[in-house]
């Protein structure tokens, strides 16, 4: 979880440069040489149950089981079944106290039925950035550009310029704000005479967020001559229409043509619009030009205006910009001027971490993590560069 404090962990660092003879200067990229080993384990829990059972019900059960509305990632509709996809983190050490949980669960929840498997393990946010000493690269940096300059017969000038970049983690999945710095960075040395001296941050925001939308699908089969019309409306009390029209093709093997169409709904409309679905399914006529109806839950995903209330102003991209810089420039012994450039990287939005669109495959009794789909979202991110004195 994001609030543990784990064990500080050291790395070597490596760095990577050039020279430029024409000016005299020398570039070193630096970084660490490897991540810290996984310190959590992560549990995929899958809930089975009933179309009426409503996000809102089930995480009333849930309460007290360390399992809650920031753990959800995911519900899907398959053979009459919801299944409701719920992902943990633990710390190495707890991995048998949570099983212990997970399995008292299964109890629990009854006649609910809990899967769970061991998804994998994973370095923790928490050890990558207490891992990451930014004086540890700019040492390394200024080492690696002696080693250059002398290489090169070139006297080694001041730091004349540095690059780096910050993300900071945002939503209910993480305390605000929670600093992710990218642990590497670029360093130029240069001539006393190179002029303006830099730092430059490139600083983006990253939400932790669980999703509040379902994406449906409805397949209508009908005859050759059904129309879209003919379609829509065995789907009367759905909410669907014709523009949810994503795609007509021919039925395989059989004559007639197949209509797909995508609604996306809140949770607190999901299980009427299901059940909406289920009466449909269950009034085709055999005479009429709709010969089936089928449907889906497809993945959830995060709405636009839930987007809109997560903190991604340019605002405040610049001071997540500036309090990182100051880090840079306390760690190198420069000291940090004013803003001298700006630029925008992108359109206002917000890019999201692993929540939304969950899909998984069924294997036995347990149902096992496939890929996540993360909504594409627009940039959140600005370039400042600052000014720096030696």
């Amino acid at each position: 979880m994001l609030g543990r404090v784990l064990p500080f962990v050291v790395l070597v660092s490596v760095a990577f440069g050039q020279v430029n003879t024409s000016s005299g200067s020398v570039s070193v990229t630096a970084g660490p040489s490897q991540t810290p080993p996984p310190d959590q384990v992560t549990f995929t829990v899958a809930i089975d149950s009933g179309l009426t059972l409503t996000l809102d019900d089930l995480l009333a059960a849930l309460k007290g089981s360390g399992l809650g509305a920031t753990n959800f990632v995911n519900v899907y509709y398959n053979q009459q079944v919801l299944e409701w996809t719920f992902q943990v983190a633990v710390p190495l050490s707890a991995m048998k106290a949570e099983t212990g949980v997970l399995q008292g669960l299964q109890n629990s929840l009854k006649p609910l039925i809990v899967n769970y498997s061991v998804q994998g393990a994973q370095t923790s946010t928490q050890a990558l950035v207490q891992s990451c000493s930014l004086s540890d690269l700019v040492s390394t940096a200024r080492t690696q550009a002696k080693q250059l300059a002398m290489a090169a017969n070139l006297p080694l000038g001041n730091l004349a310029a540095v690059a780096t970049s910050v993300s900071t983690m945002i939503g209910p999945a993480a305390p605000t704000p929670y600093v992710v710095p990218a642990c590497w960075l670029t360093a130029t040395f240069g001539p006393g005479q190179t002029s303006p001296h830099t730092l430059t941050v490139s600083a983006s925001r990253t939400v932790n967020i669980p999703p509040d939308q379902v994406v449906v699908a409805a397949y209508i089969n009908t005859t050759v001559d059904g129309t879209v019309d003919d379609a829509v409306a065995a789907l009367a009390g759905t909410g669907i229409r014709v523009s949810n029209l994503l795609n007509v093709s021919p039925l395989y093997l059989q004559a007639g043509n197949q209509w797909q169409f995508s609604l996306t709904v809140s949770f607190a409309k999901m299980n009427a619009t299901l059940a909406a679905l289920q009466k449909a399914q269950n009034g085709v006529s055999k005479t009429g030009p709709v010969t089936a109806v089928s449907f889906s839950v497809q993945g959830a995903q995060v709405s636009s205006d839930l987007a809109a209330t997560q903190d991604c102003t340019k605002t405040a991209l610049v001071a997540d910009a500036q309090a990182h810089a100051r880090r840079v420039a306390a760690a190198a012994g420069v000291s940090l001027n004013g803003i001298v450039a700006i630029s925008d990287n992108g359109s206002p939005g917000v890019a999201y971490a692993a929540f939304a669109n969950l899909n998984t495959v069924r294997t036995g009794d347990f149902s096992l993590v496939n890929s996540v789909l993360t909504s594409p979202q627009p940039g959140c991110s600005v370039t400042v560069q600052f000014g720096i004195g030696q």
